[in-house]
């Protein structure tokens, strides 16, 4: 038994397929995509991926988005019928629940959605108001009205010192006063 190797270039086994590969692709690419929705002039070469009208040029689907209003992003939870379910649908489907997963698991690992920490004279301020019945809530450290806040709590006088800010809106007016 003889085995006789041969080494064929790219071409060559083009050629032997059936032709060269551009003119078969551009032959596919031609029957694929029609002439441009927008302008009617040009071959389409995008798809819209929220409402999937074609268009041939960034200056065509900008004119799109605003003739339209369609924001170009595909509706990620919108129905899809049965009939009308493939592949492409389950696949984004699934990434769209990894993409959940992976937000959910980000949000658990953040600190300040996690457990806000809080300043000893934000814990001394939480007791001395549940001994009186009052419910403070605080924001995370990292928020700059958080670190602008001064209430104090005058141990002695058993009597908080509020610090108050005002904000009316219809006039755009803030009042603080401590």
């Amino acid at each position: 038994m003889l085995l006789i190797i041969t080494t064929m270039s790219a071409v060559e086994i083009q050629n032997e397929k059936g032709g060269l590969g551009e003119n078969t692709s551009g032959a596919k690419r031609k029957k694929s995509l029609s002439t441009c929705g927008v302008c009617g002039a040009d071959e389409a070469k995008y798809k819209c991926p929220a409402c999937v009208k074609q268009s041939c040029s960034f200056l065509c689907v900008k004119k799109h988005k605003e003739e339209s209003g369609c924001s170009g992003f595909r509706a990620k939870t919108a129905f899809v019928a049965l009939s009308k379910f493939d592949e492409m649908n389950l696949l984004n489907d699934y990434r769209f629940l990894e993409d959940t997963t992976r937000l959910a698991g980000s949000s658990s690992r953040d600190n300040l959605i996690r457990t806000p920490h809080m300043t000893f004279k934000a814990k001394k301020l939480t007791a001395c108001a549940r001994k009186m019945n009052i419910t403070l809530k605080f924001l995370p450290v990292a928020f700059t009205k958080s670190r602008g806040n001064s209430t104090m709590f005058l141990t002695k006088e058993k009597r908080f010192l509020w610090h108050l800010e005002l904000i009316f809106p219809q006039s755009n007016t803030r009042f603080s006063e401590r």
